[in-house]
């Protein structure tokens, strides 16, 4: 596999390239929450054009929770200013753990098409523990990780799991860093009434909902409140993205009606993705990333890497698995859709 390696390097100047930048997740979300089934008849997740990810999408309630999602990870993976700053800061300050944000996408019914690329074998070692906010020994982790995927998709499995992270298998992303091997179970939610507590889970990510809403512990939720600015900030520029995807999506992937789309920067945007609706969307995408902030993420140069780490319901997280992987090996792609 060719790894390329990207650090946030500039603020946001140019918001037409910074959502080139945020239409890359949008589009990465929504292109891997197809179902199998449609993937496979179109000859795999390569083969799929523009033009075919417009026609087999179907819109639903949680697609912008999906997005959301995924572009909070990439963010923090990225270290994007607008986010892993503050990530950080709670993580130092809330969290008793230094050394900068870090994230792992995670989520037992993440069961996409493409397999794990996180560099997970790196970020849980055998002594890598979750912090819950308990006193006590925090628990290893990476040793968990069958339970916790079992705990997902069995309600008795969820008693096989310490009292401490009980409900840690409603996780969304691991934040933390390897510096100090300590991580937190996090929940995001695109609309803030819909955080719950559950053992295990630490931080809660959601869009702001006001200017009194800051970084906080909420003792009622025992989660520690992780909010997103708007105003030309990271909730701005997403959600922009994702409502100009999927307006051009719904027409049929050419430039959506002017009352539909009237920002001149989002129809430009939509004219770009139009000229290559019949390429490949993993093509259009590492096309589009190049023309995006041309500071926002500097690359390191590429190098070849083995892929040989699988987070699977039998064999948990492994290197060099044997035997290889079943169909139980967990992606980090989103939610696929039935159908």
């Amino acid at each position: 596999m060719k790894l390329i390696l990207g650090n946030q390097t500039a603020e946001v100047q140019d918001f037409v390239r910074a959502k080139l930048a945020m239409v890359v997740p949008v589009l990465k979300a929504i292109l891997h929450s197809l179902s199998r089934d449609r993937i496979n008849r179109l000859g795999g997740i390569e083969c799929v054009t523009v033009r075919d990810l417009a026609r087999e999408v179907r819109e639903g309630h949680g697609d912008a929770g999906i997005c959301f999602e995924y572009a909070v990870h990439e963010a923090i993976a990225n270290n994007h200013p607008l986010i892993a700053s503050l990530a950080s800061e709670v993580l130092q300050d809330l969290c008793r753990i230094g050394g900068g944000a870090e994230s792992i996408l995670f989520g037992p019914e993440k069961a996409g098409v493409i397999p794990i690329l996180e560099s997970v074998e790196q970020a849980l070692t055998d002594d890598s523990v979750v912090y819950v906010g308990n006193r006590g020994r925090p628990p290893k982790l990476k040793r968990y990780i069958p339970q916790i995927m079992n705990a997902y998709r069995r309600n008795e499995a969820r008693n096989t799991l310490p009292r401490a992270i009980s409900g840690i298998w409603k996780a969304d992303l691991f934040l933390g860093n390897r510096q100090m091997d300590a991580w937190v179970g996090t929940t995001i939610k695109i609309n803030p009434t819909h955080l719950q507590a559950a053992q295990g889970l630490r931080i809660g990510i959601y869009p702001r909902l006001n200017e009194r809403d800051v970084p906080r512990r909420d003792e009622q939720l025992n989660l520690i409140r992780l909010p997103l600015p708007y105003d030309g900030q990271f909730m701005e520029v997403f959600y922009k993205s994702f409502f100009l995807a999927r307006a051009f999506l719904r027409a049929d992937a050419t430039l959506p009606r002017p009352v539909d789309l009237p920002d001149s920067e989002d129809r430009l945007i939509c004219g770009l993705l139009e000229q290559r609706k019949d390429f490949p969307v993993v093509e259009v995408i590492a096309a589009i990333s190049e023309m995006a902030q041309p500071d926002l993420i500097a690359n390191a140069d590429p190098r070849d890497e083995p892929v040989h780490t699988v987070l699977s319901a039998e064999l948990g997280l492994q290197a060099d698995p044997e035997p290889k992987p079943t169909s139980d090996a967990i992606s980090i792609t989103p939610i696929p859709r039935d159908g």
